[in-house]
């Protein structure tokens, strides 16, 4: 950890944006080394602590996921253990993590698969199922969930057979050539990008400028006031808490992470924007 690199703005692929080169090393000397080692240890202390609960977390939401109860009620006590894990100091993308995984883990614990041509006892298959879950981390547990059935045999006829367990970066590559989600793709599907427009047609470009002038001077009329409305309204509706989980779950953690910060970044800057805008002359 750098955190002369970590405090640095970054430029939109990710690197370090040099421009504030020179301003970064001020900001270090003014705060100085004692300081910096602070937050250093603050951050060692806290990847620690995490890891350490994080087989707590993990075994609270497989119980969670093995109580008989009905579907509104699980799906009212995950929002709330969400809430709860995060309260408790977990990132959003790591609650994410733990919750994949431990339904994941709940669901496949009393499951028998069979992948052998030969003839297994159900008990066998049973424990070698069980043993299979139990040796592998929260990590390891979500990349499962997120492979299809194919994926998850190549990783237990490995783990079986063998006794290999497959490292983070191996078990990526599997999941990436068998998504349980086919259209996911980098970290997110397909349907995010529902909304890209397609090629124009010049006949098409016409019409759209004839409606947008012909929208611009009736601006004031009810109706357009009310589609206005609406728009609004259909904004609030996606950014509703809710919606926003749904989201965030087609995303991969690091991904989640760079989400909410934008989020934070653009709740910021409406608020600002909304602020400004207080008086209109009507």
């Amino acid at each position: 950890m750098n955190i002369s690199e970590l405090v640095t703005p970054k430029n939109d692929n990710g690197s370090l944006d040099q421009r504030f080169t020179s301003i970064i090393e001020q900001l270090m000397n003014h705060c100085g080394q004692s300081c910096t080692n602070t937050l250093l240890q603050f951050w060692r202390e806290t990847v620690e602590s995490e890891q350490k609960a994080a087989q707590a977390a993990l075994h609270m939401v497989v119980a969670s996921y093995s109580l008989d109860v009905e579907t509104w009620q699980m799906r009212c006590l995950t929002k709330s253990l969400r809430e709860a894990l995060q309260e408790l100091g977990f990132k959003p993308s790591k609650v994410s993590m733990l919750i994949g995984a431990g339904k994941f883990k709940a669901e496949q614990w009393l499951q028998l698969p069979y992948d052998s041509w030969d003839y297994v006892p159900e008990e066998q298959l049973r424990q070698d199922q069980q043993r299979l879950l139990s040796a592998y981390g929260v990590s390891a547990l979500y990349e499962l969930s997120r492979m299809n059935s194919v994926g998850q045999a190549q990783v237990r006829i490995a783990f079986i057979e063998n006794g290999k367990l497959m490292s983070k970066a191996e078990l990526s590559e599997i999941r990436q050539a068998n998504p349980a989600n086919p259209d996911e793709r980098r970290g997110k599907s397909k349907r995010s990008f529902q909304g890209t427009r397609q090629r124009q047609e010049p006949s098409e470009i016409i019409n759209l400028k004839a409606y947008k002038e012909l929208e611009s001077a009736e601006d004031a009329s009810e109706p357009l006031q009310l589609s206005a409305q609406s728009v609004i309204k259909k904004f609030l509706g996606s950014v509703e808490p809710n919606s926003l989980d749904k989201l965030l779950h087609e995303y991969t953690p690091h991904a989640q992470d760079q989400m909410l910060t934008l989020l934070g970044e653009a709740a910021s800057r409406l608020s600002d924007y909304v602020a400004s805008k207080q008086s209109i002359n009507v």
